[in-house]
């Protein structure tokens, strides 16, 4: 079983997206409910999953909270073709959150995709589906101060959460991200 196959297995349909077609392209809509903003990824692979990380349950029924792990980010996407996973928090301004808030909610999200990895290991017998898999974090805000030629957004290194890159704008397109 892929690493697609297996995730439509495991995790519920209410908190996958649907992909849909434009100008015979796939792409996704990622939506911030709450701020009434809505940030487009075109042009996406074929086995793209996006998965609504905010579904996932609350976890402070177990842990404490006192060191922001019960935080998470909005989404992740995780395409078995380009062997990448890829967190979104969106945002609605520069200032509405710390960074460090922000920070734990892409850690938070990968902590839930590594949890995903671990059942489909246990209950599936599928170990290791994201094995050479590349992580890359972002922040998407509304309304972004980042001005930066995608030249200078290339060079940086966003494969942790606290170098995650700065997005901003209605859309971008997939190759662009990586």
């Amino acid at each position: 079983m892929n690493t697609t196959d297996t995730l439509r297995a495991l995790i519920a349909d209410n908190a996958i997206l649907p992909i849909s077609q434009e100008h015979g392209k796939n792409i996704c809509i990622l939506s911030e409910p709450e701020s009434n903003y809505e940030f487009k990824l075109r042009h996406l692979p074929m086995d793209s999953l996006i998965i609504k990380c905010d579904k996932f349950p609350n976890t402070d029924v177990f842990f404490r909270s006192d060191n922001m792990e019960c935080k998470r980010a909005d989404y992740a996407l995780v395409s078995e073709s380009e062997k990448i996973i890829m967190f979104f928090e969106l945002k609605r301004s520069t200032t509405s959150a710390k960074n460090v808030a922000i920070v734990a909610q892409l850690k938070g999200a990968a902590c839930i995709l590594e949890y995903c990895g671990l059942i489909a290991g246990s209950f599936l017998g599928v170990r290791d589906i994201f094995y050479k898999f590349d992580r890359r974090y972002y922040i998407v805000h509304r309304k972004s101060s980042v001005r930066r030629s995608f030249e200078e957004e290339k060079k940086l290194d966003n494969r942790t959460p606290e170098n995650a890159r700065k997005l901003g704008g209605p859309f971008t397109s997939f190759e662009y991200l990586l």
